[in-house]
């Protein structure tokens, strides 16, 4: 099977983890004999080496709407260059990689156009919908939103026959299976992006066993001592709470926090004011390091601190913490509530409180008994949701978008 798979952002130049799924399938797509070539943008991100191992696969050709979380509204005359450069990008991509299939990962920032003509060229398209792009996607899209209102919409038809550049948005979810990483996310495009979802299913992501290894079910959860050293790991984005996590520290005498990713540099900077503020500088430290040292990150803390406030599309992390034997401390909002289980896995306090995440963080602290019993559901829970798993189940969604066609 040859796929041809598009995404805006694509590792080593990423910053969440729904880039790193996509990394995943793709090396397992080809460990298992398929062709697969990458269409993505032409984002970089500070300091990291574009000499990843995929790099044969991958073509950076694509230009977004965006740039260092900045939102792009260029003139009217750039934006067309910017069509017409990542039509022709497409073009190139499809004629050299001939694919049997399309595998559509993230849009957002990037010209829904594309998906109108993958429709005329009638090749079979899988959408693996890691966030809710088909919502936002449609206002970051700078072109085709010039044509959705006003008089603009009248003029859009004459323009595209013009250009010969797609300028209304079609109902792209009509040209293949949409599979959503969790239900909230499915219900959030169904409620909010106008679009039909004709064919649809949800398929849990994992965690990546390789860089994650589960303890076996017949080992035991050793005592650990309590040491206060919590550990959050994600994207550096005001969604996901961190700064809830650097105000629980007021709360919490002696307790240390680390705040592994990248991301927002402006939010950073913010959460660095914050701890200055409190007066707890001294005991957050901000870094980021490779995925192959995360798990050594993990199972240096006592607790991982989940904290996101906006409705997570699924969240990776928490699993990643749970193949470690760390337990987790989150709000459970969104998609990551459809496997965090409170007293089972995890603890969950309120979204947003830092109060009651430093009151989850003492219960921890002072009840041996209740880590041991997290550690144990987290690893069941790991040992299920896996990158493996997941990975068999788009293919077998793909492989049956090809035999339909």
């Amino acid at each position: 099977m040859r796929v041809l798979v598009i995404t805006n952002m694509y590792p080593p130049h990423h910053y969440g983890g729904y880039e790193l799924s996509c990394q995943d399938t793709v090396r397992r797509f080809v460990a298992d004999g398929h062709e697969v070539s990458v269409l993505t943008s032409t984002i970089r991100v500070d300091g990291v080496r574009d000499d990843d191992d995929d790099s044969a696969l991958v073509r950076r050709d694509l230009r977004m709407y965006w740039d260092d979380h900045i939102l792009l509204s260029p003139p009217l005359r750039e934006r067309l260059e910017i069509e017409r450069a990542n039509h022709a990008a497409l073009d190139r991509a499809v004629a050299d990689a001939g694919p049997d299939v399309v595998s559509v990962w993230n849009m957002g920032a990037l010209s829904l156009g594309l998906l109108s003509t993958l429709g005329k060229l009638r090749i079979p398209v899988v959408y693996v919908m890691g966030d809710d792009w088909p919502v936002y996607g449609q206002d970051l899209d700078a072109w085709s939103r010039l044509f959705r209102r006003g008089w603009r919409r009248i003029a859009g038809p004459p323009v595209r026959l013009i250009t010969s550049v797609p300028t209304s948005l079609t109902d792209f979810t009509t040209l293949g299976p949409c599979l959503f990483n969790s239900e909230s996310m499915r219900q959030v495009v169904r409620e909010r992006s106008g679009l039909s979802l004709p064919s649809s299913a949800v398929v849990h992501p994992g965690v990546d066993t390789s860089d994650f290894p589960v303890a076996g079910e017949a080992s035991p959860v050793g005592p650990r001592e309590w040491q206060q050293r919590l550990v959050y790991v994600g994207r550096i984005d005001e969604r996901k709470g961190v700064d809830t996590a650097v105000r629980a520290l007021a709360h919490l005498p002696g307790a240390h926090l680390s705040v592994v990713g990248r991301g927002d540099s402006a939010f950073l900077s913010s959460l660095m004011a914050i701890a200055g503020e409190l007066g707890v500088a001294d005991r957050v430290d901000f870094k980021v390091v490779p995925r192959s040292e995360l798990a050594a990150e993990y199972r240096a803390a006592d607790a991982l601190l989940f904290t996101s406030v906006y409705r997570e599309p699924f969240g990776i992390v928490p699993l990643e913490a749970m193949a470690c034997d760390t337990p987790v401390v989150a709000t459970g909002v969104g998609g990551s509530g459809e496997y965090l289980r409170w007293g089972s896995n995890c603890l969950i306090y309120d979204s947003g409180d830092e109060a009651s995440l430093a009151a989850a963080v003492q219960q921890l602290a002072r009840d041996p008994d209740l880590r041991a019993r997290l550690v144990t559901g987290g690893r069941e829970t790991a040992r299920r949701l896996t990158a493996d798993a997941y990975y068999q189940a788009l293919l077998s969604w793909h492989l049956a978008a090809v035999q339909a066609s």
